[in-house]
This record gives C-alpha cells, sequence and structure tokens, in this order.
C-alpha cells in the first residue's frame, strides 16, 4: 500500500508521550510491512536518524506552535490535501481532533469535553471563553466526514458519539500496545514499605491531588508505606508543599524529575496507580503491568477496560467521594487482602496480549 502519514512532531526515540510511540510504532511497521511511506510533519526528532532513512519521502510544513491556532492548523491541512491530492495515497492517515483528510487517529479528549469536565460553573465559563475558537473549529472539524475514526478506548469513542453524533460505525476501538521485555518476566517482590507509583507531569489532570488526600486517609490510619511520583515542577509547586507539611507526608513521597528510563521506575515501585481526571487510555498502566506491577486505574481511564477488578489490577469509582475510594483499594495491597504474586502475574499476561504488534494488525484490518 501507499500511505501519507500526517503528524505535527514525529519522534523515533525519546517518546515524551504515548501518542508518540504509537504513531512511531505505526510507520515503522507500516514500513516493515513493505508499504510505501510519506511522511509530513513540522518537526522530525531523532537520535539516530534510522527510521528517516526508510521513508518514501519526508515533507516538512510549518511550525508546531502553528497548532494552538485553529486558522494556522486549517492553513497546514489545507496544504497537506494539495500536496496529497495526486499521490494516489490508498490512506493518509492524521492525528489528533483536525480537518478531515481521510482517517483520524484520536488519542486526547475534545475540548467539548474538557469544558464540561472544568469544574464548577466560573471554571466552565472561563473554559469556553478562553477556547471558544478551538472548541468551535474541533465541532467544525468532526461534523465533516472521516472515512473512519480510530481511537484508543470505548470511553472516548462515547464521548465522541454523545457529543457530537459520529456514527458508530465510523469509530473503531484499538488498544494501545506495549513493548514485550526482553527475557523472562520480573519476579514480582514487594518493597519493605509498599511503594505506590504515580507518573503526573500535569499534577491535577493525573489525579494528583486525589492522590495526595488517598495517601492522607492511609497516614491517619497508621499505614506503613511510601510514594514515588514523577513530578518534575514539584519544587516550584508552593501549594503541594504546604499540603505536604499539613498532612504530615513528606517523610512518605519521593519526587522524581523526567524520567528516561521509565523500566527503572516501574521495578522500583509495587503498584503504579492512574487517578487520572480525564485519560482516554493511559500507557502507564499498560507498561507498569508488562513488568508485574499490578495498577490502580480512575474509572475515567479508558485503560480502565482492560481491568477486571480484583484479577489484574483494580478500578476505582471517580465519579463521587473518589479519594476516599482510591485509598480503599490501596488499603487491600496494605492489608494483604490480595495475593499480590498472582495478581502481578495476572497483570503480566494481560498486558502481554496488549502488545504493539498485535495493535499493528488491528490498525490494518480496520483499515480494510
Amino acid at each position: 500500500m501507499k500511505l501519507a502519514f500526517v503528524i505535527n512532531v514525529f519522534r523515533e526515540d525519546n517518546f515524551a508521550s504515548g501518542g508518540e510511540k504509537l504513531f512511531y510504532e505505526l510507520v515503522n511497521r507500516s514500513i516493515q510491512d513493505g508499504d510505501k511511506v510519506d511522511l509530513y510533519c513540522t518537526t522530525y526528532l531523532g537520535n539516530q536518524d534510522v527510521l528517516k532513512n526508510s521513508l518514501n519521502k519526508l515533507t516538512f510544513l510549518g511550525h508546531p506552535k502553528d497548532f494552538k491556532y485553529p486558522e494556522k492548523i486549517e492553513a497546514f491541512y489545507n496544504k497537506i490535501k494539495t500536496l496529497t491530492e495526486k499521490e494516489n495515497y490508498d490512506f493518509i492517515i492524521s492525528e489528533n481532533i483536525s480537518p478531515p483528510l481521510d482517517i483520524a487517529i484520536l488519542q486526547g479528549h475534545s475540548l467539548e469535553h474538557y469544558q464540561k469536565n472544568a469544574g464548577n460553573l466560573f471554571s466552565r465559563i472561563l473554559f469556553r471563553i478562553k477556547k471558544h475558537k478551538h472548541i468551535e473549529a474541533q465541532k467544525k472539524w468532526l461534523k465533516t466526514s472521516y472515512r473512519k475514526i480510530i481511537v484508543p478506548s470505548e470511553i472516548l469513542k462515547n464521548e465522541l458519539m454523545s457529543n457530537f453524533q459520529i456514527p458508530e460505525e465510523k469509530l473503531a476501538v484499538i488498544y494501545p500496545g506495549v513493548d514485550n521485555p526482553a527475557g523472562k518476566p520480573l519476579q514480582p517482590a514487594k518493597n519493605k514499605a509498599f511503594t505506590f507509583g504515580l507518573s503526573a507531569p500535569s499534577f491535577g489532570k493525573k489525579g494528583g491531588y486525589i492522590f495526595l488526600n488517598a495517601l492522607k486517609s492511609l497516614n491517619s490510619k497508621g499505614y506503613d508505606f511510601k510514594a514515588k511520583i514523577i513530578y518534575p515542577k514539584s519544587n516550584k509547586n508552593l501549594w503541594l508543599k504546604f499540603l505536604l507539611l499539613r498532612h504530615k507526608l513528606c517523610d512518605k513521597i519521593e519526587f522524581l524529575d523526567y524520567q528516561s528510563d521509565m523500566t527503572s521506575f516501574y521495578r522500583s515501585v509495587d503498584c503504579i496507580v492512574m487517578p487520572s481526571i480525564l485519560e482516554t487510555f493511559g500507557l502507564v498502566a499498560l507498561e507498569a503491568m508488562i513488568n508485574s506491577k499490578p495498577a490502580i486505574i480512575s474509572s475515567f481511564s479508558g485503560a480502565s477496560e482492560i481491568i477486571t477488578d480484583g484479577e489484574n489490577g483494580f478500578i476505582f469509582d471517580m465519579q463521587t467521594q473518589n479519594h476516599k475510594n482510591l485509598a480503599k483499594k490501596m488499603e487491600i495491597f496494605l492489608n494483604n487482602g490480595v495475593n499480590y504474586e498472582e495478581i502481578a502475574k495476572n497483570a503480566y499476561e494481560t498486558a502481554l496480549k496488549r502488545n504493539w504488534a498485535i495493535f499493528y494488525e488491528a490498525f490494518k484490518s480496520a483499515l480494510r
């Protein structure tokens, strides 16, 4: 097949998000599969540029910051339409909510959804005013016809159907993949003080304060535990520092900078917690599971769809009293209320069935 991928910033290593890793896998595996692959982007990042040399054609357009402005996004996609109209591509695959070309792979919620979940009435109104142009642009783009929209979870699929009346047959749910570790699975072994891990570069959106309140509850009950949180800006967050002192959690939590090697982080904790307020999937959960670490996941996260509560991880209700619900799930581990080795093994086996090869085959099937 002859394929075109349209991506703002493309990386072939040092991925900053699960979405970047996903597009790398698609481009790389399509090339390996013998497809003729053209890439259109604003920026190409790679330490060795190995993949770049295997592309049929690489075209640079625009600037990554242009994607902050709806009118500049439209100008970018109009150029793409002009460049691709005579290329006879079998499929043109684009990322995120943007003017439709052909096939869209959406990784995040719409701004309409963010606005509805922005908090109290004042916060919602403020968000609407601030993002009005972009919200209206997304509404226009999503109501224009895509051939197919691929999403990472039923949560995102249902959101798009509800907010934009997109027909179900236009949507395909494909859960993202994960790299299989070399050799045997990691043998689960708990730390002396059970250690919970959280990756929260965006502390509020990733549920950092919900996690903090759950830890406060555990601490007040006298539980022995530790927590490691990836949050590079922790030293600049004065409110967070105040809460740590107030809740007597300073000696319980270790804050970490950006982790270039997430495997070391996963292996240093006993359980990953994902209390995200908005999360269409959450690749961190799957990456932890392939490292034999069970996860406690928000019911708002798409990754909850691959979890059977109490068997290969836990799901906590985010609708009401979320931090209390999270704390109850965390207490199960602290009270030895579950066979840790068994649940860790089940988590690993679940992740093993969600590798990138399976994702790629599902992607190709969706195109067909």
